[in-house]
């Protein structure tokens, strides 16, 4: 994981690593293997020929989202191991987006048509209802390939694509100073028979990855006490009663005192993230962030569809 993403919320930069294959510069394996028998002086050569190789001919990977061999592009300026034609095909959250909850949105979502913009600007939903979370984050709009890749890896069994998601919320992470300064990972729960049907949290293994890449622990703080309705079939009130009172801090040491950054998948609503957050703070968290893979946006107008 180092080698996409160090140097925690401070920065981020890339790691070339990786094991040379010597065949790729016409010289044999067995060169560079079997040297160590020939005495002190050829084994200290093979190593350094091998250090030499891993340098100039790093091993290719394929991109964890799509799985094929690329040239190099996009992904050596954003530090990935996914490949810039896949990263092409994301659509990143740009401004102007709520400061709040982090969705894209327009004058009209803020009810005031067409108008301009301000940098201090809110949308309705967080405008008119308390939230519980300081700020909320994503790398991108639940839409086009992104939702692809999340639905892949929430539905499909794609686990393997938690590891390209979770470096980009990493990134989202050490690109915007609202979101730095947390202590400690809280996933979003699954309940129990859901965990059972799927056979993994997806928002964990999220908060694995972003907890590697950042140095910050990861604690299953929140449990879901109750197995509610689908979210995704419901309007914004009814998410918002659907999810209420579902989660619990069964030890409340865990986050005490500590500023927490939950981890989700996708932000619709933020009705979940809210009352997770709620939750966090009764327990006695100091405050709580949210950052998700994705995010909804406001209008459907956003995403060119009406």
């Amino acid at each position: 994981m180092a080698r996409w993403f160090s140097g925690g919320a401070s920065g981020a930069h890339c790691e070339s690593t990786g094991t040379a294959a010597a065949a790729r510069a016409g010289m044999s394996a067995s060169y560079c293997d079997h040297a160590g028998g020939r005495g002190r002086l050829e084994d200290a050569v093979a190593r350094f020929v091998r250090d030499v190789l891993d340098v100039l001919l790093p091993e290719e990977e394929g991109c964890v989202l799509c799985g094929q061999f690329h040239a190099r592009g996009l992904e050596e300026i954003f530090c990935t191991p996914i490949c810039g034609h896949c990263l092409s095909r994301i659509p990143f959250v740009q401004p102007p987006y709520c400061l709040k909850c982090g969705r894209p949105l327009r004058g009209a979502a803020l009810g005031r048509g067409g108008e301009t913009l301000q940098s201090n600007q809110v949308c309705r939903d967080c405008a008119s209802g308390a939230r519980f979370f300081e700020v909320a984050r994503a790398v991108g709009v639940y839409d086009g390939a992104l939702k692809d890749f999340v639905h892949a890896f929430k539905f499909g069994g794609r686990r393997e694509l938690a590891e390209g998601i979770g470096v980009l919320m990493a990134r989202a992470v050490a690109r915007e100073k609202a979101m730095r300064g947390s202590e400690v990972l809280v996933p979003v729960p699954l309940h129990p028979k859901r965990l059972a049907e799927r056979g993994y949290n997806q928002a964990d293994l999220l908060a694995r990855v972003v907890g590697s890449c950042l140095g910050l622990p990861v604690r299953a703080a929140l449990v879901r006490s109750v197995l509610a309705g689908e979210q995704n079939k419901l309007g914004r009130r009814e998410r918002r009663d659907n999810i209420r009172g579902v989660f619990l801090v069964p030890h409340p040491l865990e986050v005490a005192g500590k500023r927490v950054l939950l981890i989700d998948d996708v932000i619709t609503t933020g009705a979940t993230a809210n009352e997770c957050s709620r939750a966090l703070l009764r327990a006695g968290a100091a405050e709580v962030r949210v950052l998700a893979s994705a995010v909804a946006p406001l209008e459907r107008e956003w995403l060119g569809r009406a």
